[in-house]
């Protein structure tokens, strides 16, 4: 039985020994040449946490990059530029160095139909269901990109990661209307159902939109530096988390409208450009630019 317990150990003891060898070999972090691409790790550790709190409305958010913009930034001038999507890479220079990008894109097209009496047919029939349909157009479109510099110190599976980079981010959004009862000389406030009805200026018995330009258009540049840690769980992979410091400087522009309407000066339509506010800037430093992500890392 002694001697059962002696081989019993030393086995063992080879095993653990071999095992440490093996992971000794294994490289689990980056190298000089690797390339990288980070996810966000925010909706699954969301998830994770619902389902052992019991929520239940437990569901994926979405699953990609965290970009700067609209993550790091939570005030409201930078919430309407927020990505619906982004990707994150990484280049190593060397063992502690990496060149680090960020991109952050939007498109949204979002074209609603609505119906409208007909005016035309419920003049000649007040009991008619004849409808034409009015349309609203909107499209938002922008992006954001950082371009920096990562350095990273330990040699082990736990990291700690710092760095900086610049931030450009821009953002733009139009309107459009189109009508199926015309503005006439008999019909001088036509039915409409799209909203684009606006108030009345003086002169005009009626007006409504024709479109919409720079929505919410904005453009932003600054500084943005990082600080964080990361575990590598297997070889080339781990988890990370990080946070962020953004200096912003933006610069929103002038909105200005087309619009139509009958005129009561001269009896006709006319249409015409309307200002609707100034371009303005302004400069954001400080904790509601701190933000902090966790994200899952790929290294090749």
């Amino acid at each position: 039985m002694k001697q059962f317990k002696l081989l019993f150990f030393a086995a063992l003891t080879l095993v653990t020994v071999t095992a440490g060898a093996q992971e000794a070999e294994v490289q689990y972090t980056p190298e000089t040449g690797n390339y990288a691409i980070s996810v966000s790790a925010v909706p699954m550790t969301q998830y994770i946490g619902q389902f052992f709190n019991g929520a239940a409305a437990n569901s994926y958010d979405e699953f990609g990059g965290q970009a700067y913009i609209g993550n790091d930034v939570n005030t409201a001038p930078f919430r309407k530029i927020t990505p619906l999507m982004s990707v994150s890479g990484k280049y190593f220079l060397d063992d502690e160095t990496a060149l680090r990008v960020n991109l952050g894109l939007i498109y949204q097209r979002a074209y609603t139909q609505y119906y409208a009496d007909d005016d035309a047919e419920h003049a000649l029939n007040p009991f008619s269901q004849q409808k034409v349909i009015d349309t609203r157009l909107t499209k938002n479109t922008g992006m954001s990109l950082m371009a920096g510099l990562e350095k990273r110190v330990g040699k082990e599976r736990l990291q700690g990661v710092y760095g900086a980079g610049v931030l450009f981010a821009m953002n733009n959004m139009v309107r459009k209307y189109t009508y199926g009862n015309e503005i006439t000389d008999i019909n001088q406030a036509p039915s409409e159902s799209n909203g684009g009805t606006v108030a009345p200026l003086t002169g005009f018995a009626y007006n409504r939109l024709l479109k919409n330009y720079n929505l919410g258009a904005s453009m932003h540049a600054g500084i943005v530096t990082f600080v964080g840690v990361e575990y590598f769980l297997l070889p080339k992979m781990s988890i990370g988390g990080e946070v962020n410091f953004t200096a912003l400087a933006s610069f929103d522009k002038a909105q200005y409208q087309e619009l139509e309407g009958f005129s009561t000066v001269d009896v006709a339509k006319r249409e015409w450009t309307q200002l609707v506010s100034p371009s303005s800037n302004q400069i954001t430093v400080g904790t509601g630019n701190i933000g902090a992500n966790v994200t899952l890392n790929f290294y090749f």
